[in-house]
C-alpha cells in the first residue's frame, strides 16, 4: 500500500497524465511542493476538460479554540500576493480553486477516485504514501469533499484582509455560510461513510453541520456568536398547530474517551429554564455519562441528548434523503 519512493514527482506526473475523469489536489503549501512539483507545473500538466479542483491554504491563518479566525496570525501582504498569483494561474489552467482557512493536517493528490498520493502530518513519517485501495482512496476523497465544502472562495480570501474588523462579529456568525445545499449533501454523505471525521471538524464547523441537519428537519435555525461561553450554540425555532417553539442546542465535539458529564446537561437545562425556551438539545461526538443520562430522563420533556451513535444515524438518514 505504501510507496516511499524518492521520485514522488514522477509518480504524481504519471497519475496526472493518466487521468480520465478528475484530479483533486489538497495542498498544505501554496507552492504545492509536497508532490515534488511546483504547483504551476502540476496545474499545467492536466487536461483542462477534466474535473479539476484544488484546495490551497490561506497563508498563516489559524483559528482559536472557538473556531474563529485569529487575525494576528495572517500572513504578510506579499504572501497574499503570491497566493493570488497561484489562484489566477490555476483558474487560467481550468481549475476550480478554494482556500482552506485552517492549516491542513495533510495533503493529497487524488486521481479518478482510483489512486491517491497523500501526506499525513500527524504521523511519523508523514509520507508520501501512495494507495490504490478503493476504501482508502474514497476516505481521502471524502476528506477532500468535506474540506471543499467548508473552504473559502478566492474572493473571500481578499475580503478577509480588507475587512478583518467585520469578520467574526456577532452578526456575521449568525449565518450558515459554509456550503450550498448541494455541497452540504456531499459533506453529509461523506461524514455518513466516515463518521470518525466528525471529530476532526473545527468546533464552529461542527455547529454549522448540526444547524444544517436541524434545518433539514424543518426547523428555522440561527447560530449564536461563537464568542459565547456555553449555554447555547444554536437557536432552533419550530412552528406547530399548538404554537411556536424555541429549542436551545449545544454542540460538544469530544473525543471518544471524553464523555459529556452532568454539569453540561444541568447548565443547558438552567438556560432553558431561564430563557423560558421549549427544550434543550445537546449533540455530542462522544457518549454521555450515566448521571447525565439520568438527569436528562428526569427532565425528559425539556432536555434531549444525541450522542455519537445517534448523530451517525442522523447523518445516515439525511445522506439517504
Amino acid at each position: 500500500m505504501h510507496d516511499h519512493s524518492n521520485d514522488i514527482a514522477l509518480a504524481a506526473t504519471q497519475m496526472i497524465f493518466g487521468a480520465s475523469d478528475s484530479v483533486l489536489l489538497q495542498a498544505r503549501l501554496i507552492d504545492g511542493r509536497e508532490f515534488g512539483l511546483e504547483l504551476d507545473d502540476l496545474a499545467a500538466s492536466v487536461d483542462s476538460r477534466l474535473d479539476l479542483r484544488c484546495l490551497v491554504p490561506f497563508p498563516g491563518m489559524r483559528r482559536d479554540r472557538a473556531g474563529e479566525v485569529d487575525f494576528e496570525s495572517l500572513g504578510a501582504a506579499e504572501t497574499l500576493g503570491e497566493l493570488k498569483r497561484q489562484i489566477q494561474f490555476l483558474e487560467d489552467a481550468g481549475w476550480s480553486v478554494r482556500i482552506t482557512p485552517d492549516a491542513p493536517l495533510g495533503s493529497a493528490l487524488i486521481v479518478d477516485d482510483s489512486e491517491a498520493i497523500y501526506y499525513s502530518y500527524l504521523d511519523r513519517p508523514a509520507g508520501p504514501f501512495a494507495t490504490s485501495e478503493p476504501a482508502e482512496v474514497m476516505h481521502h476523497r471524502d476528506q477532500f469533499d468535506v474540506q471543499w465544502a467548508q473552504a473559502l472562495l478566492p474572493e473571500d480570501a481578499h475580503e478577509l484582509y480588507e475587512r478583518t474588523a467585520a469578520f467574526g462579529t456577532a452578526e456575521s456568525t449568525k449565518r450558515i455560510v459554509v456550503a450550498s445545499e448541494g455541497s452540504w449533501q456531499r459533506v453529509i454523505e461523506a461524514l455518513a461513510r466516515s463518521p470518525e471525521e466528525l471529530r476532526g471538524l473545527a468546533p464552529r464547523r461542527f455547529e454549522e453541520l448540526v444547524a444544517e441537519l436541524l434545518s433539514r428537519d424543518g426547523l428555522d435555525v440561527r447560530l449564536t456568536p461563537a464568542t459565547r461561553d456555553g449555554g447555547r450554540d444554536i437557536l432552533a425555532f419550530g412552528s406547530t398547530p399548538v404554537g411556536n417553539h424555541l429549542y436551545l442546542v449545544e454542540c460538544k465535539r469530544h473525543a471518544p474517551t471524553n464523555p459529556v458529564g452532568i454539569g453540561v446537561v444541568r447548565q443547558l437545562y438552567g438556560v432553558v429554564t431561564q430563557e423560558r425556551a421549549t427544550a434543550g438539545l445537546i449533540v455530542a461526538t462522544s457518549r454521555f455519562s450515566t448521571d447525565a443520562h439520568e438527569f436528562a430522563v428526569s427532565v425528559r420533556h425539556q432536555m434531549s441528548l444525541r450522542d455519537y451513535d445517534a448523530l451517525c444515524e442522523w447523518l445516515q438518514r439525511h445522506a439517504r434523503a
